[in-house]
């Protein structure tokens, strides 16, 4: 009996104690539980706040890289704005129908010797006695280059954009007004129909070939002293590759740029007409150009351009003459802050194209007047305010090709300065040194300078 009494209370002892033990584990269970949902609340609120952190860092990258990108581009658009790089063709906008913009510009000229014009001097007429006295000295000033123009979007032909360019200045001199009566010019006038990568232009337009210029004298453009291309009634045909190269070809008006007519008034017949148009075909011009990735771009481009010319009286036996160039182009930043451009070329018969200085024949042996030339300008892009530059130019005809009194080299080398006040508002100041040759180995040399004041609109 006593050993079942001593059993039963030593089981109650044990199923006490193991009671007591499930209690114990409960409560760390419930212990580890809350510990648990606190954990878990926590991570919830940390990753909460992660999700907005990393939302206010997305949030100001985003700004960030707006701001950059905006500051990029306006670096990018002063930066070739300031360059003059301006390809073969003028960009026209797209937006409202009609987009007026252009400047209102003030020049003044100081030359040291007597140029063919003091305004728009293509040579320095020689210093003989005959033709001019030696330091005969020249000022003028004008407004001739104040620009308006006009960028017209017409919506769509098809599935391509229609848009259009008129351009006037008042560059034109007439025989007649006074100084202070300039006359209006058409610089630009085309329409152009666009689709992704290809475009098509008809109207006045730049030259294809030669699409560069020196930022130094903005009458003339260097044209006839080793800067070739100008302005002309042209159809032309632009097209962008899969990579970095471009196409671009033209037909235009020969004979629209110096009017030329070498036998004007001469037998056999009464009736005249101009050579280039006489030859009965328009020129052709043709430039590839491979353009570098990354935000300095390197631009090189080659070109060529061949037309007709046609007279009525014979020279040297022959009535046709054929006029021609080859050429290249090349824009290299060096840097961030300097920029190479320029070109170099050949040409015959290039009085139409601005080259060989102005001269097409020799109308006493009827050869086609033959040369090289060039030029190569280096800009400092200081700040947003200051842009300095200094450049050479040359034209250089084959001698033999030449009259006796032909131009056989004209020489410029030239610095300038632009200082921009405000967005809108900017002044600069030009010095060229200018020297010309003759066949007669007399020459003109002399020093233009030329301040002028610009307020875009």
């Amino acid at each position: 009996m006593r050993m079942r009494v001593c059993l039963l209370l030593t089981f109650l002892c044990l199923a006490e104690a193991a009671w007591a033990g499930d209690g114990e584990t409960e409560e760390r269970l419930r212990q580890l539980e809350e510990q648990n949902r606190e954990i878990l609340e926590r991570l919830k609120q940390s990753e909460g706040k992660n999700t907005k952190l990393e939302s206010e860092v997305d949030r100001l990258r985003t700004i960030e890289n707006q701001m950059l990108e905006q500051d990029v581009t306006q670096y990018l658009d002063t930066t070739r704005a300031l360059e003059g790089a301006q390809p073969a063709g003028t960009p026209t906008k797209k937006g409202a129908f009609v987009t007026i913009y252009g400047f209102l510009r003030f020049d003044a000229y100081y030359n040291t010797a007597r140029f063919d014009s003091v305004i728009i001097p293509t040579r320095v007429i020689a210093e003989d006695g005959v033709a001019a006295d030696a330091n005969d000295d020249q000022f003028a000033m004008d407004v001739r280059l104040t620009r308006i123009g006009f960028d017209f979007n017409f919506g769509k032909v098809g599935s391509s954009d229609a848009t259009g360019k008129l351009e006037l200045d008042f560059a034109n001199f007439p025989s007649g007004p006074s100084e202070s009566r300039p006359t209006p010019r058409i610089r630009l006038a085309y329409t152009q129909i666009e689709s992704g990568k290809w475009w098509i232009r008809l109207g006045q337009d730049w030259d294809v070939a030669s699409p560069l210029f020196p930022t130094v004298n903005s009458e003339t453009l260097m044209w006839n002293a080793g800067n070739p291309g100008d302005r002309r009634p042209q159809a032309e045909f632009f097209w962008k590759g899969s990579g970095s190269i471009t196409i671009q070809v033209a037909l235009g008006l020969q004979g629209a740029v110096n009017n030329q007519d070498l036998d004007a008034g001469a037998p056999p017949f009464t009736s005249t007409e101009r050579d280039g148009f006489d030859a009965g075909w328009p020129n052709f011009e043709i430039r590839g150009a491979w353009t570098s990735k990354g935000e300095r771009k390197i631009i090189v481009g080659v070109w060529g351009y061949i037309g007709g010319n046609e007279t009525d009286t014979p020279f040297g036996g022959s009535t046709d003459f054929l006029s021609a160039m080859a050429g290249a182009d090349f824009t290299v930043p060096i840097g961030p802050k300097f920029v190479v451009r320029g070109e170099v070329w050949w040409a015959q018969a290039g009085g139409d194209i601005r080259a060989n200085a102005g001269q097409t024949i020799n109308t006493a042996t009827g050869d086609e007047i033959q040369g090289w030339g060039g030029w190569i300008e280096i800009k400092f892009l200081q700040n947003e305010k200051w842009n300095w530059y200094a450049g050479t130019t040359v034209d250089d005809p084959e001698n033999g090709d030449l009259a006796g009194t032909g131009t056989t080299e004209n020489f410029t080398a030239y610095l300038g300065v632009v200082r921009m006040w405000t967005k809108t508002f900017r002044t600069g100041f030009d010095a060229t040194f200018w020297e010309t040759l003759y066949g007669n180995t007399t020459r003109g040399n002399a020093i233009r300078f030329n301040f002028y004041a610009v307020m875009d609109f």
